[in-house]
């Protein structure tokens, strides 16, 4: 239900479809509500949200799919969903729409309310610059304002007539004032002493269709380098995102791993190494300084697809960011248990490939801008309502 709105309040409605989108529309509605305590915020989201103080339309662990083939057998419940958030979302009392990442449904969602006249901020940029450029024209009637995250996108969207706010990005804000030298100082005292036991953290990602297509690839890792190095201990860590369940990791509980509830800017710094799934995570490890192995797995036709559609080299965000090969990429029929593990034993035995890493994470970070975007994109975001507001 919407919640009753106060005459002198703004009405946001916030879309955030998956994990990694919630994370960003709790800290989200935390700024919003310093500059604005009394904005009234209601949407698609989950638990996180809900507890930050928006009032929940529709549940987003319902949307949570990827792939063209998962799309296709969740359509059902995908089109009631989106059906339902539709009628919220023009409800005659909303002053702006956030859609928050997640494009496949966000942009459909998007240029719906925008037709129905309302005003539309959409944080996190489509990666059409990677594929599925034909929809530039989609995109740029659908918004007023697009909040762009990596450093290269905003010229890419306003070359092209999309009206951006380039923002920095947010995890500058979990990273930046966290002073990584010491931590990779100490990690690299660890990496180096063999009597030193090792922890190897487990990021399979949040989607379900992910984690089950990852965890036996990574169950099979933690077998062969144990295998492979008897002269190391090695304690497996596996990051369990929110939504995910314990259950669909027993195949790496029986191998003797752990399980991990703790935010990744908390658990990052406790690790020697790392294999991670493609995306945000691998994003955050790099910024933290833990050497790891990228890993993509998909159905086979969700990557024929794929390769058909995509047009950059790399996969891995902070490669694409520093324009470096910061960390090597391991993606569908390269994802194999014995290409990891080499890679994981080239971080252990090579001082001086770690050594160049921690010269790239400079420069990543470096690359991302300053913190403070949280602020800087509620300014954004406020500053469109009143715009709005007053048009009206």
């Amino acid at each position: 239900m919407t919640p009753t709105p106060d005459s002198s309040a703004p009405h946001i409605f916030l879309s955030c479809g998956e994990a990694s989108g919630e994370r960003y529309g709790v800290a989200l509605v935390r700024a919003l509500r310093e500059r604005c305590p009394d904005v009234i915020l209601s949407g698609l989201g989950g638990e996180a949200l809900a507890e930050a103080g928006v009032t929940l339309v529709a549940r987003a662990d319902e949307l949570a799919v990827m792939g063209f083939t998962d799309v296709a057998a969740a359509l059902p419940s995908l089109l009631k969903a989106r059906n339902l958030v539709r009628r919220c979302a023009v409800a005659d009392d909303i002053d702006l729409v956030i859609p928050v990442d997640f494009p496949g449904f966000n942009l459909d969602l998007a240029t719906h309310v925008k037709a129905q006249g309302k005003a539309v901020y959409f944080l996190v940029a489509p990666q059409l610059w990677a594929w599925g450029g034909w929809r530039i024209g989609k995109l740029r009637r659908a918004v007023d304002r697009l909040g762009t995250l990596l450093p290269f996108e905003r010229a890419f969207f306003e070359t092209r007539g999309v009206s951006c706010d380039a923002l920095g990005h947010p995890l500058m804000d979990d990273y930046l004032d966290r002073d990584v030298q010491p931590t990779m100082a100490l990690r690299e005292a660890r990496l180096r002493d063999t009597a030193t036991p090792l922890t190897l953290g487990l990021l399979p990602g949040s989607r379900r269709q992910e984690i089950a297509n990852l965890v036996p690839l990574l169950a099979a890792v933690i077998t062969e380098l144990k295998l492979r190095r008897p002269d190391r201990s090695f304690q497996g860590v596996v990051s369990v995102a929110p939504g995910a369940e314990d259950a669909w990791f027993e195949p790496l509980l029986a191998l003797g791993c752990t399980l991990t509830h703790r935010p990744l800017p908390d658990l990052l710094p406790d690790l020697d190494m790392a294999v991670v799934c493609s995306g945000t995570a691998s994003l955050e490890a790099s910024l933290a300084g833990v050497p790891h192995a990228l890993v993509y797995r998909t159905s086979p036709l969700n990557y024929v697809l794929a390769r058909l559609l995509v047009n950059v080299e790399s996969i891995g965000l902070a490669n694409l960011i520093s324009d470096l090969a910061m960390v090597r990429e391991h993606v569908q029929g390269a994802a194999l248990p014995r290409p990891v593990v080499d890679d994981l034993e080239g971080w252990l035995d090579g001082t001086s490939r770690r050594r160049r890493f921690t010269e790239h994470v400079a420069t990543l970070r470096h690359r991302l801008g300053p913190p403070g975007f949280w602020a800087r994109t509620a300014d954004s975001i406020l500053g469109l309502v009143t715009e709005h507001i007053a048009d009206a």
